[in-house]
């Protein structure tokens, strides 16, 4: 998937990363295997980030979330579910569409 990322500090001992995913691929239906779409997409996943203690310089992630859009090339309606995306480059990861489009957890 192609991506760019930018960092933002909150201040304090808080910061969060967004990063952009977006590119061509397809979508397969987990509940119908087989059932395909041609999709262009693009998520924007946040992770938070704070210091793990005191006078420590590593960061720990605390909360990581996503949101993003999912249209098929030739317009057809892609109705909510859980999906499989093939991207371009290979990368599969599993996406829900229940009233937003977003990464599944622990998938990404």
């Amino acid at each position: 998937m192609f991506g760019s990322q930018r960092k933002m500090d909150c201040g304090s001992s808080e910061a969060f990363t967004v990063e952009t995913l977006e590119g061509v691929g397809r979508v397969e239906s987990i509940r119908e295997p087989g059932r395909v779409w041609q999709v262009k997409y693009r998520f924007e996943v946040t992770t938070t980030h704070s210091r793990k203690s005191v006078g420590s310089v590593g960061l720990r992630v605390d909360r990581k979330w996503s949101e993003g859009t999912v249209v098929s090339v030739d317009g057809t309606a892609i109705p909510q579910g859980e999906y499989t995306p093939h991207a371009q480059d290979g990368e599969i990861l599993r996406v829900n569409n229940y009233d937003v489009w977003s990464i599944v957890p622990n998938a990404a």
